[in-house]
């Protein structure tokens, strides 16, 4: 039997984790006003820069990612690089999961593309707490975390993509943020890291 293709529901169960906190967020929002505690709210709209073209190269690191766990895991031929690779990896990609997860229940104004509206809020409690871009850094363990199960030249590059693309699209979003809340968001910066505690 081909245990590696166990990777596919820990996938899914990473994806569904993510959709199921998004929907538990709109029961959350209709049935009570007590929404986690922000600071300032935009009063007009705003795009960041090359914000299409960062999210092209998420969604090319995410072609590779799979291409690659394709390649090797239905053929049966993925590498062993050392025992318990595929518990690490598992946990790596549960980690990431519950970050996402953590990040969607508690930031209202999630978007796929770094776009603003009249009344965004800037989420600084929760899971922002730690990271300024938590949902990025969830992406980044999912694609780790298959390239640790998977360990093959494809699925490291696309890990490298993944973490090139969340790099991007983060100091796009923090040029936005900038622009839009000032020094407000500028002094969160200066405390709060931008994927790893005290690293980066």
């Amino acid at each position: 039997m081909n245990h590696d293709l166990l990777i596919y529901p820990v996938h899914g169960a990473f994806w569904t984790g993510f959709g199921l906190a998004g929907w538990l967020l709109k029961r959350k929002t209709r049935r009570n006003s007590n929404a986690p505690e922000f600071v300032p709210v935009t009063k007009t709209g705003a795009t960041a820069e090359y914000s299409r073209s960062v999210l092209a190269l998420h969604f090319l690191a995410f072609g590779v990612m799979y291409f690659g766990l394709g390649n090797s895991v239905i053929p049966d031929r993925v590498p062993d690089w050392f025992p318990g690779q595929r518990i690490v990896g598992t946990l790596l990609i549960a980690l990431g999961a519950w970050l996402m997860a953590w990040a969607r229940v508690w930031f209202q104004s999630w978007r796929f593309r770094a776009k603003l509206d009249a009344g965004h809020q800037l989420a600084t409690g929760g899971p922002f707490r730690l990271l300024r871009h938590p949902i990025y850094m969830g992406l980044n363990l999912l694609a780790v975390g298959s390239a640790v199960w998977d360990p093959t030249l494809v699925t490291w590059i696309a890990a490298g993509l993944m973490i090139l693309g969340s790099d991007l699209r983060a100091r796009s979003e923090e040029r936005l943020l900038t622009a839009a809340f000032g020094e407000t968001y500028t002094t969160y910066c200066r405390r709060t890291a931008r994927f790893v505690p005290r690293l980066y």
